[in-house]
């Protein structure tokens, strides 16, 4: 089976890039992490910035996009999603591509790439899977509510990078006034530690055994609840969990 290689370089509100490889490609999901930062974290592992091979957007909210221009400033490769968040991403000088919900794109030989639409404040956010011959990584945080179209597009994948937000009591007795709160909470919001476990639980059914908890809250969780809240609900030691720092650069290989 080929190689996947994954580097979580940012997971959370302070600023979003994951790094990834899958059928001889490379790639970065999300640009919301520095130039510098992105570039010495790929160093460390003998990555090279410069020779992604494509660099995929979820949305337009800030966490997400913020380093697109100096990011694009050194990049070769085309920029892609969907209509509504290219007007985020507006000045990014790299090449920018159009692509449309729910298709299976040949992008690059012996790889498609799939987005798929979730339910988020920011119209039109999605989530991303990519696919080789024999091997499938799947991509979804900032998700208010899974359903069932959602974990029908992950099924199946070898390494899913999923959303586990926040522990809800937390949320409840922390410091977010109401009204954030209820956002976050809301099905435009985000998945907690609960709702992740839940479609963790589905998701192992239907073959994946590697999970990345991403997205987690600095204020309304810790890596140590979310790990234990889907431990509870999943007790096969042979589901590797793996929670993703707010900033980091471990390479996993799967």
């Amino acid at each position: 089976m080929s190689e996947i290689r994954i580097i979580p370089i940012g997971s959370g509100s302070t600023g979003n890039c994951f790094y990834i490889e899958i059928g001889g490609y490379r790639f970065l999901i999300d640009m919301g992490i520095g130039y510098k930062k992105v570039r010495d974290a790929l160093t460390m592992h003998d990555c090279c910035l410069e020779e992604v091979d494509g660099i995929f957007v979820t949305h337009g909210h800030y966490d997400h996009v913020k380093a697109a221009i100096p990011i694009s400033n050194h990049v070769r490769c085309k920029v892609y999603a969907n209509k509504s968040v290219m007007y985020s991403i507006r000045e990014c000088k790299a090449e920018r591509m159009v692509l449309n919900m729910y298709e299976d794109i040949g992008l690059f030989p012996g790889l498609t790439v799939r987005m798929f639409k979730v339910p988020h404040d920011f119209a039109y956010t999605c989530g991303y899977t990519f696919a080789a011959a024999d091997r499938k990584i799947a991509y979804v945080t900032d998700c208010g509510r899974m359903n069932d179209r959602i974990l029908q597009e992950l099924a199946g994948a070898d390494v899913t990078i999923i959303e586990s937000n926040h522990d809800v009591e937390m949320l409840k007795n922390g410091p977010y006034p109401r009204q954030l709160q209820a956002r976050i909470r809301s099905e435009a919001g985000h998945l907690s530690n609960d709702e992740c476990a839940e479609a963790i639980a589905f998701l192992k059914e239907k073959g994946t055994s590697h999970f990345l908890l991403a997205h987690l809250s600095l204020q309304n969780n810790t890596p140590e609840i979310a790990f234990e809240t889907v431990r509870k609900r999943i007790s096969d030691p042979d589901i590797d969990l793996y929670v993703c720092p707010a900033e980091g650069n471990n390479l996993l290989i799967y």
